[in-house]
């Protein structure tokens, strides 16, 4: 019995060196796909987030987060890490593929606790509402540089939203995007 269990191990080993490549390329097409639509909000997250609501987060390149320092990681709606987006030349993570939300800060704070605490935020609410001013541990205050301040920038489906998040009215399919900003 033993005589011919070497044969076969080796034969099954050349067998799946031969098929390593189409294993491989199989893999890859069941990985993660990305929206290609450069002008969509949802360019370049995963494509079963389209039409969800989403929160993506960036760190500066001198500042990078501990955790998500290698392109935008993709974290779903269950905490679960999806796949990491190297393409989109910055670094960071996405919490996506959320509905049913109509509250900016009630949406931003339920979808970073998905992140295992490497997302939480820091707010003072003032006379014009909640004020981010740290999301992941980075403080904006902390940050050094040629200007004269920073502070966390907050998109709204690619755009400057012109309310703070404390009064941003959300729809279904809305990407939120926070980034650091300096003057």
């Amino acid at each position: 019995m033993s005589d011919w269990l070497k044969p076969a191990s080796v034969v099954a080993l050349v067998a799946l060196l031969l098929l390593a490549p189409s294993i491989q390329d199989r893999l890859a097409e069941e990985s993660t796909r990305y929206i290609e639509d450069n002008e969509s909000s949802h360019h370049g997250l995963p494509s079963e987030w389209d039409e969800q609501q989403v929160l993506c987060i960036y760190f500066p390149s001198d500042s990078p987060h501990s955790e998500f320092n290698l392109g935008v990681t993709m974290i779903g709606p269950e905490g679960e890490e999806i796949g990491t987006n190297e393409d989109l030349n910055r670094t960071g993570a996405c919490v996506g593929g959320f509905e049913g939300y109509s509250n900016g800060l009630d949406f931003m704070m339920n979808s970073t606790r998905m992140a295992n605490g490497h997302l939480s935020v820091g707010y003072e609410v003032g006379q014009w509402g909640a004020f981010v001013h740290t999301i992941g541990g980075l403080n904006s205050d902390s940050l050094a540089g040629d200007f004269n301040g920073a502070y966390w920038h907050l998109d709204h489906n690619g755009a400057p939203s012109m309310v703070g998040i404390g009064d941003l009215v959300m729809s279904e399919g809305d990407v939120i995007e926070w980034s650091i900003g300096t003057w």
